[in-house]
């Protein structure tokens, strides 16, 4: 019995580390670009459909699927209402799995299982296939895994402690469905408990019935799992959970109420049409039909409600001021097709995110009615990665000559907005440190503070008219100080006999964060040049 058991094991191990190695591996597949045509496709119905079921099946996850989508609608790229069919198929997307589950291709798989294997460990084809290939392995060895723990289980019916087990457990199909609810709140994988009913019928531990309803379970056990994993989600995440939550609970409630229904009446419901598709009574098929009726429940309950769900989740879980900010504004995919069109926006993107910057120091003088500053901070990033990626995927195209300089000038310029983003913020963390009341420093750090908000506009001038005069008081107002602010410190430091060493520290660190600041705000004006003068920057 020990060398059952330890054969199960092994078989269990295999297989759970075969589907987190597909998972993984195949979501190295799944580019920037990729994720930009599934946004572009979620605008047509059938090709949001076939986006989702495809990521669904990369993925083994519709988890997995919905954490994309929150990213691509967090980042603007698609609305609440486009993800949400997408996240319905994706459910659909894991039932291939469980078919070739269901088949008797074993040694088919072992060879799968050993080509890819010698392919990896001898480093054999392209770099690009190596994720294709390490995702067919653990294909393999998912397949190996469940052959394992069908050898284990074939025995155990000549044992009498099993079939007491089983004479116990086979009066209940709600005890199974339960299990199989609580094992998908553990496993986070519909699919892959599927595949273990699959093994256990085969086994002769549950029948075929019991089988299908704890698959029916994992229904139940989605919203389940989501309701206790998702209590600290906001906005947009939280609204696709609820959603994933909601089809995948009324489509295992909706199967479960069915095969009563079947069980008590006799009327041919969806075990009946099982049969029928799959004649064989010991045919494992049958059960993976009856997992495609369940995430076809899923994907009908979604298409029922698809009008009414996105305007009922905004209201449940409005979006947070975080992901409003960290939408950008202008860029878009339709554009990369015209490069002069796509630089215009993206100079507009910049633009943007600079001119949250003054809001970052507003945050010092309203700080109970502003957006926290780590919030504006974090959400600024998003937006700046956004831009990155844009400029690069823009590079890709091949642009002339001409558009080629001004791509060039705003990616030098988009260095500068990025640490100016990340200077500002630690300059207003450290200014509020030090703000304190009846301060004697006060009125430098006030000094600063509207110094640099002066510095800040000048430059949002600079970007928003061809004024060559704004450029030039922007270059004058940020000629090397460092002379006055090296006496500035001084003075303080000889004035404030009472700041300790702590103080001390943390004011010349603010200072230099703003010696910083004003120095990156004058190779920002250098960079406006270099706009305005494209040509030049190739040159240089």
């Amino acid at each position: 019995m020990s060398e059952l058991a330890a054969l199960f094991l092994a078989g269990l191990a295999l297989f759970f580390h075969g589907v987190s190695g597909i998972r993984t591996h195949l979501q190295g597949l799944t580019s920037r670009r990729l994720r930009r045509q599934l946004a572009a496709w979620s605008r047509r119905p059938l090709l949001a459909g076939a986006g989702g079921f495809l990521f669904g099946a990369v993925t083994q996850s519709s988890t997995a699927v919905a954490f994309i989508l929150t990213s691509l609608v967090s980042g603007g790229l698609m609305s609440v209402a486009h993800a949400l069919p997408i996240v319905a198929w994706a459910n659909l997307g894991t039932v291939p799995l469980v078919f070739f589950a269901s088949l008797n291709a074993h040694l088919a798989f072992l060879y799968l299982l050993g080509v890819a294997g010698l392919a990896l460990a001898f480093d054999l084809g392209p770099a690009r296939l190596r994720p294709a290939l390490s995702a067919l392995f653990h294909v393999g060895l998912l397949f190996l895994g469940l052959q394992l723990m069908k050898e284990a289980f074939a025995p155990l019916p000549s044992f009498e402690g099993f079939r007491e087990l089983a004479a116990f457990i086979q009066g209940s199909a709600l005890a199974t469905f339960v299990a199989g609810a609580l094992l998908r709140v553990l496993v986070q994988s519909s699919s892959a408990i599927a595949v273990i009913a699959i093994a256990l019928a085969h086994g002769g531990l549950l029948s075929l019935d019991q089988a299908a309803m704890m698959m029916f379970g994992t229904g139940a056990g989605v919203g389940l799992s989501i309701f206790l994993l998702s209590s600290n989600l906001r906005g947009v995440p939280r609204q696709i959970a609820l959603y994933q939550a909601l089809i995948n609970g009324v489509s295992g409630l909706a199967l479960c109420t069915l095969y009563y229904v079947e069980h008590y009446s006799g009327a041919p419901l969806v075990l009946s049409l099982s049969a029928a598709l799959a004649p064989s009574p010991d045919s494992p098929v049958r059960l993976a039909y009856a997992f495609l009726f369940l995430q076809s429940t899923a994907v009908l309950a979604a298409l029922v409600g698809s009008r009414p769900a996105a305007a009922w989740l905004a209201r449940l879980s409005p979006p947070t001021d975080e992901q409003d900010l960290s939408r950008p504004r202008f860029i878009s995919n339709e554009a990369l097709a015209d490069p002069d069109s796509a630089l215009e926006l993206a100079d507009k993107e910049q633009v943007a995110l600079l001119a949250q910057l003054p809001a970052q120091l507003d945050t010092l003088r309203q700080p109970a009615a502003a957006v926290p500053p780590a919030v504006r901070h974090r959400a600024a990033q998003t937006v700046a990665a956004e831009i990155h990626a844009y400029l690069r995927e823009l590079a890709g195209q091949s642009p002339d000559a001409q558009a080629s300089a001004r791509l060039l000038a705003l990616e030098q310029r988009h260095a500068l907005v990025v640490s100016l983003t990340d200077t500002i913020h630690d300059f207003t963390a450290a200014l509020a440190r030090l703000r304190g009341p009846g301060s004697a420093s006060a009125p430098l750090l006030d000094s600063l503070l509207e110094s640099l908000d002066t510095l800040l506009l000048t430059a949002l001038d600079t970007t928003r008219a061809s004024d060559p005069d704004d450029l030039a008081l922007l270059l004058r107002l940020t000629a090397d100080r460092g002379d006055l602010m090296e006496r500035l410190r001084r003075q303080l430091l000889a004035s404030e006999t009472a700041l300790d060493h702590a103080q001390k520290s943390d004011l010349f660190y603010v200072t230099g964060l703003f010696e910083r600041a004003v120095w990156l705000l004058r190779q920002f004006a250098l960079a406006q040049q270099a706009l305005a003068n494209p040509a030049a920057v190739t040159q240089t």
